[in-house]
């Protein structure tokens, strides 16, 4: 059995990074599948957990140059009494998938995990340590890196402003000016430059140089040109360029990582969701602990004003509960007895108790962060267009720079000045924006859908999205409500309409179609026969004996299937069938005993989802195993042109297929469940109303609220975010193409680019490639 791990991913710098890592990923045996984001500094992996663990996948990552970012969790365990208990602790935690380390002290009593967060949850470390026998305590504490760039930056910039002010206007006005000004350009170099010199060692060592060795090359060649000048010979200093071109090189990363930081802040609000703290019920006494404390079965008391905890079922009392931080959905939603209620969410007017049915990763809550986290992983096979740019970009760029050095050089300029062209040319090459132009209008789109409760499975499904040509909608529970009922009972053989319910509820109480339900639910509580025989036909109907005799009820299919004669209950059929309704022809004895006309009224929404898809270009169709004449009333009444009729469940995906071999791009909108082979067939396949389990839906898309005016904003929301990446990639571009030749000297004498107004140049566009994304923030749908 394949698993799949998403792993936070610190050190990269650029596209080349993250390919660099992806290589070295997929060298290691049992690893299937690899992609790692540079705009969300994130991988996601399939692998056979048979074959290697997370240590493993962590080595590799390390092995690349590069850490795989863990949480170190502290936990007191008082009862640890002995060398035994330390040592059945360590080895039962070593043995889960997702912990690197574990350490246990028993002078402290103190037990220290290093893990990977989305394999192995906080909670799920202390039930662990729980199932062993021991007691962690409540308090843990997470250990994580913070600011990375924001030290570096200030302090490069608090000696880079008066080695600039020195450099430009004081030279030979102060005393051993040349000494201090490289102390002060040192100082940057060690301290602000240090990030740049080990990351370009990591990356040559690896044979794959980033945008590190570029900024490492540029810098350097400023820098010890200038400690040359100031001890052996006489010249021009450039300690002012070499330090601020690392200061606003950091001043671009800082920049970047807090816009990043913006960009997945929809995840974040989605983790942040769920309360710290649960009140349970526990020997008839309410007992607060801590939210990921929370077994399975427990009850929880919640009163109003007060987030649901985890995922349950009501056990008692009602109220209304809004879901619209997890679901996108507006409206509160009414809960009594029964139903389902999701952690993270407010309940408003009464007090519930629940029982807990799903705990940790299981939650609706974590599922979603989960499936978000592993689509923004996800790369569009655009942003594998510019990692293949940007891994061929680096060496292009120092042949460049090369060039453009020998080339003023025979010119006749002198060295000082083809030194600064050529460290101008490598400092503004950087690859940088070419990199976040995809991922980073991917996380935000992304994001922004989940807050929607719109969940979209990765790039390569915006990308399907916007070659759309045609929309398939199931009909039942897609279209229409999913609740059919009967409206009508027509007594052909004089069973009377009571008789001919109950014979028919007998019948189908068999099944679990959603017309069978109906007709059950029509019946209500009264006694049914006795049921031998039974047999079933999918999409025509059932048949078997009821009181001993043979009986049957479906559609025109199952009449023809057994030669049954309609007689003078054919025109009643015509009539119920040309009215919208679905007809169950209920024969007894082998005549026609009535017919049963069943409704399921179309979503409200549906007619205005149908016109806006229309209004986009769209060409749309209905999917239904109804006849020609009731899929014909109904795709009237909500403006759809075509519908294909009479498809039985298990033919749906032939006929996306056969769509598709017509040259259309087609995407399929189904509940997920019973649509699931037609959803994935389809080009872009949307799954309405995902229920608790949104990580197995067949969807690229998945819409947890079930409302069809969301089929139109994902499409929207899908577009727009390529449009998006199409126009970071394009600036991008032209950001390169533009900048190299003009750092090079073309433009001279009328401009000249110092390297660290290229520094800035560089830093800039990568933070608008990252604002512009941003801007994604606003659609509304």
């Amino acid at each position: 059995m394949r698993k799949r791990a998403s792993v936070k991913i610190e050190g990269m710098h650029c596209a080349t990074c993250a390919l660099t890592i992806e290589n070295s990923l997929r060298e290691v045996p049992g690893i299937d599948k690899a992609e790692v984001s540079f705009g969300s500094n994130s991988a996601m992996i399939e692998y056979d957990p048979s074959k290697l663990d997370f240590k493993v996948i962590s080595k590799a990552v390390e092995d690349a140059g590069y850490k795989a970012i863990t949480e170190t969790t502290v936990l007191q365990v008082e009862d640890m009494r002995c060398a035994s208990c330390i040592r059945v602790i360590e080895e039962e935690l070593l043995k889960k998938d997702g912990v690197i380390s574990a350490s246990a002290n028993l002078a402290t009593r103190l037990v220290i995990v290093e893990h990977n967060p989305n394999m192995m949850s906080v909670g799920e470390i202390k039930a662990v340590i729980k199932g062993m026998g021991y007691t962690p305590a409540q308090k843990e504490e997470v250990v994580k890196g913070k600011g990375k760039y924001r030290f570096d930056f200030i302090f490069s910039l608090i000696v880079s402003v008066p080695l600039l002010i020195i450099s430009m206007f004081l030279m030979g006005v102060i005393p051993y000016h040349m000494e201090m000004l490289f102390i002060m350009g040192t100082s940057v170099q060690i301290i602000g430059g240090k990030t740049f010199y080990i990351g370009s060692f990591k990356s040559l060592k690896h044979r794959s140089p980033d945008m590190n060795v570029l900024v490492a090359l540029g810098t350097s060649t400023a820098y010890f040109y200038s400690v040359y000048n100031t001890f052996f010979a006489v010249g021009d200093l450039y300690y002012e360029a070499a330090a601020l071109l690392i200061t606003f090189v950091l001043l671009g990363r800082y920049l970047e990582d807090i816009a990043k930081a913006r960009a997945s802040a929809a995840i974040r609000k989605l983790m942040e969701l769920q309360p710290k703290y649960a009140t349970i019920l526990k020997d008839g006494e309410e007992v607060q602990i801590a939210a990921d404390e929370i077994a399975v079965g427990d009850t929880i008391v919640v009163k109003p004003g007060e987030s649901i905890p985890i995922d349950g079922r009501v056990i008692t009392g009602k109220t209304a509960v809004d879901e619209s931080m997890v679901t996108g959905e507006s409206i509160p939603v009414d809960k009594v007895e029964g139903d389902e209620v999701i952690g993270g969410t407010v309940n408003q007017t009464g007090l519930v108790k629940f029982a807990a049915t799903r705990i940790g990763k299981d939650t609706l809550l974590s599922q979603i962060v989960r499936f978000v986290e592993e689509a923004q992983a996800k790369k569009a096979p655009i942003q594998r267009f510019a990692d293949r740019i940007a891994a061929r970009f680096v060496p292009a760029v120092i042949g460049i720079a090369t060039v453009t050095f020998v080339v003023w050089i025979l010119l006749g300029m002198p060295l000082n000045f083809s030194l600064i062209m050529a460290v101008s040319v490598l400092v503004i090459a950087c690859p940088c924006a070419l990199g976040l132009a995809t991922p980073t209008a991917i996380m935000v789109g992304l994001g922004k859908g989940a807050e929607m409760g719109i969940l979209i499975k990765g790039g390569d499904v915006l990308e399907n999205v916007r070659r759309l040509t045609t929309v398939v909608f199931d009909k039942t529970g897609t279209l229409t409500v999913g609740k059919p009922r009967v409206v009508e009972i027509v007594d052909i053989g004089g069973l009377g309409e009571e008789e001919i319910v109950v014979l028919a509820a007998s019948l189908e109480k068999g099944s679990e179609h959603p017309l069978a339900k109906a007709v059950l639910d029509r019946a209500g509580n009264t006694k049914l026969y006795e049921l031998d025989g039974f047999e079933s036909y999918p999409g025509e109907g059932v048949k078997g004996r009821v009181k001993g005799v043979d009986a049957s009820i479906g559609n025109r299919k199952l009449v023809s299937r057994f030669s049954l004669d309609l007689g003078a209950a054919s025109d009643v059929l015509t009539k119920m069938e040309g009215e919208g309704k679905t007809s169950s022809i209920l024969f007894y004895g082998g005549k026609v005993a009535g017919i049963i006309g069943i409704i399921d009224t179309p979503k409200p929404d549906a007619g205005k989802a149908i016109s806006e898809l229309k209004a986009e270009g769209l060409e749309v169709i209905m999917l239904t195993g109804d006849n020609e004449r009731v899929a014909k009333a109904v795709s009237n009444s909500i403006g759809i042109d075509r519908y294909i009729a009479q498809v039985p469940p298990n033919e749906k995906a032939n006929v996306i297929a056969k769509l598709q071999s017509e040259g259309k791009v087609v995407a399929m909108v189904g509940d997920g469940i019973n649509d699931a082979p037609a959803l994935t067939q389809a080009d872009v396949g949307i799954a309405i109303g995902s229920g608790t389990e949104v990580a197995k839906e067949a969807g690229g898309i998945i819409l947890t609220k079930g409302n069809l005016g969301d089929v139109v904003s994902s499409i929207r929301l899908s577009k727009r975010t390529v449009s998006k990446i199409k126009q970071n990639m394009f600036w991008a571009l032209i950001y390169n193409s533009a900048g190299i030749p003009i750092a090079a000297g073309v433009l001279y004498p009328m401009l000249v680019l110092r390297p660290e107004i290229a520094s800035l140049a560089m830093a800039l566009s990568s933070v608008s490639v990252v604002s512009n994304s941003l801007l994604l923030k606003r659609y509304n749908g």
